[in-house]
């Protein structure tokens, strides 16, 4: 795992979920853990107030449990 600008993490894959709350009407996970951060997803995350570093890891080896 290491911590990366979110500017910088295109093509990194995130290793725990990201969760986002809009109050009264969504409230859950806006990326799950193993989803590589396309360039369009930036501004969703700085929004979303993950504006200084993201955790990062590898893929996961297994799908995830459910």
């Amino acid at each position: 795992m290491k911590l990366i600008r979110t500017e910088d993490a295109a093509g990194q894959v995130l290793c725990h979920d990201i969760t986002q709350i809009i109050p009264g009407e969504f409230k859950g996970a806006r990326f799950r853990k193993g989803h590589v951060i396309q360039p369009e997803d930036i501004p969703v995350l700085l929004s979303i107030g993950k504006g200084e570093s993201l955790r990062l890891g590898k893929a996961p080896r297994h799908p995830p449990r459910r």
